[in-house]
């Protein structure tokens, strides 16, 4: 059994109940592993975590998509040692480009996530569980615009260590990616290599589009060739989740998902 657990995401629709800020975390049971994929940008994984009667002792391992505050700074909360997986340029000090005083990359350095964690920075994709694999350095055969972000040194930041996790099943791979600054076809379609499973069962996470226009159309056709199910999270905002769900609902299984929601696949 695969089941998914969404412990922060931008939306949430029970306030009375859970906390959540702009940012993602998911619980990720697969069979009898455990861990999660991201923390979001505070500690509100673990108190929605503790809500949900999810025991977060239980995990060894924490997976990081980037090193961007709203995806990892809740690391700092976290207090067990275990393995952390990431890309090695997540720790790179990182800022918005037009305002240099937004910094956006992670609050913890490298030597205090070194010394919080047992790291594991690797460029190449990475098989942690059986069926359960980091994909690394994503290959960007589709062209990715990315413009908004700048290094320490005033260099463009081309967010080269945005990732995702792929779990392979029977059925088809589940994609799971944090922002998809590695542009999500990309990411699927490495997803594909890296497995050596052409089928997708399902995409969740966020997709990173802003606005409507020819890049969400592009994505949309993409989904509606290749994946079965697409779940919307973080950073897809609202116009665009209705225009895949007005694009794609009766070609495929498509959803906007929240904190609190639980998606779980049998059979695997």
């Amino acid at each position: 059994m695969i089941k998914i657990t969404i412990l922060n995401d931008t939306r949430n629709s029970r306030k009375d109940i859970y906390n959540n800020d702009d940012g993602f975390s998911a619980y990720i049971e697969v069979n009898n592993n455990k861990f999660l994929f991201d923390v979001g940008p505070n500690d509100n994984f673990i108190k929605n975590a503790k809500k949900m009667n999810i025991d977060l002792g239980a995990i060894n391992t924490i997976v990081l998509s980037h090193g961007h505050f709203d995806h990892g700074d809740g690391l700092e909360y976290f207090n067990k040692k275990v393995k952390l997986i990431a890309h090695p340029n997540c720790t790179y000090r990182r800022w918005w480009k037009d305002d240099h005083s937004h910094y956006s990359g992670l609050k913890l350095s490298k030597e205090e996530i070194e010394n919080r964690f047992d790291t594991y920075f690797t460029k190449q994709p990475y098989q942690f569980f059986e069926n359960v694999f980091f994909l690394g350095e994503i290959k960007r055969k589709m062209p990715v615009v990315l413009n908004k972000w700048a290094l320490e040194n005033g260099d463009n930041d081309e967010i080269l260590d945005d990732s995702g996790i792929a779990i392979n099943t029977p059925n088809g791979i589940i994609v799971i990616a944090g922002c998809s600054h590695s542009g999500i076809c990309n990411i699927v379609e490495y997803a594909k290599e890296v497995t050596g499973n052409n089928q997708v069962l399902a995409v969740l996470g966020g997709f990173h589009l802003r606005e409507l226009g020819e890049e969400t159309n592009k994505v949309i056709e993409y989904m509606r060739k290749n994946i079965k199910e697409v779940i919307l999270a973080h950073c897809t905002v609202d116009e665009v989740c209705d225009k895949f769900i007005e694009e794609l609902s009766g070609d495929i299984k498509i959803s906007v998902t929240e904190v609190g929601k639980e998606y779980i696949y049998n059979n695997m």
